[in-house]
């Protein structure tokens, strides 16, 4: 078993920012999805309705995306 890691070992700091801005904090789950998809690892989530599970589907995605660095565009 594991053990889990702190929110701001996982978390990217601008997206802790986004979740304290609203007085949020990232939950379990949202986490672990985040944790298990840079490990290369896919996973199944249950959770009730409110529990954050669109989220925690997307923030991989999103955290990826934000730490690309974008190649200059060619003008031509």
């Amino acid at each position: 078993m594991s053990v889990p890691r702190p929110a701001d070992v996982i978390l990217p700091e601008p997206f802790a920012r986004w979740f304290a801005s609203r007085g949020w904090a990232p939950r379990d789950h949202q986490l672990a999805l985040l944790e298990k998809a840079r490990a290369g690892r896919s996973a199944l989530l249950i959770a009730p309705t409110g529990g954050g599970k669109t989220l925690a589907g997307f923030l991989p995605t999103l955290v990826e995306l934000s730490e690309r660095t974008r190649a200059p565009i060619a003008r031509g």
